[in-house]
């Protein structure tokens, strides 16, 4: 019984952390990074940067610039920034998590809406049951719903969103942007 009430206790210290922590991302402190995971808390460690919005070229930059590390998942933020002279419409996007180089671990998709010129849109993708340290890279890839530009839902396939979208370094994870047939 006493074991019972020791593990209700320490789950509900590790939610009173995780909330600090996210407390500490969404109203902003001094420090880029919380201390990392606590013993006594289970506190997740929270990286964050400001995104990089251009890479030279008249695009849609797509840059990783937070990462948020429990010790059973993997948590990234997205920030996609619109340098095209077009509104986005809507726009998909797939991530894979790759493991020892060339193991497809997990895809999850986002969706971007209604990201006018020179604006930009965060998203967060988590990747459950592995801790950020195990993921080798991220590679980005175009399912082909998009609507920008001349292209629309009905009139793009995969590879054609993914022409406008370029993909930022970034500090906390190695992402690439997955090339389809006819694309360079």
């Amino acid at each position: 019984m006493l074991s019972a009430f020791r593990h209700h206790r320490v789950a509900t210290m590790k939610r009173i952390g995780l909330i600090a922590a996210q407390a500490v991302v969404i109203f902003g402190a001094a420090a880029c990074t919380t201390p990392g995971t606590s013993p006594e808390t289970g506190a997740p460690k929270v990286e964050h940067s400001a995104p990089v919005t251009s890479t030279g070229r008249q695009a849609a930059v797509l840059n990783a610039n937070m990462r948020t590390s429990y010790d059973d998942a993997c948590k990234y933020g997205v920030t996609l920034t619109n340098n095209l002279p077009y509104t986005i419409t809507n726009l998909s996007v797939r991530f894979a998590a790759y493991i020892r180089g060339d193991i497809r671990y997990q895809e999850i998709t986002r969706n971007f809406f209604d990201v006018r010129p020179t604006n930009e849109q965060f998203r967060e993708i988590t990747f459950g049951q592995i801790p950020c340290d195990r993921i080798d890279h991220i590679e980005v890839f175009d399912p082909g719903h998009c609507t920008m530009g001349k292209l629309t839902r009905f009139s793009s396939q995969p590879g054609d969103c993914g022409k406008y979208v370029d993909i930022a370094p970034s500090p906390y994870v190695r992402m690439y942007k997955a090339l389809h047939q006819g694309e360079g």
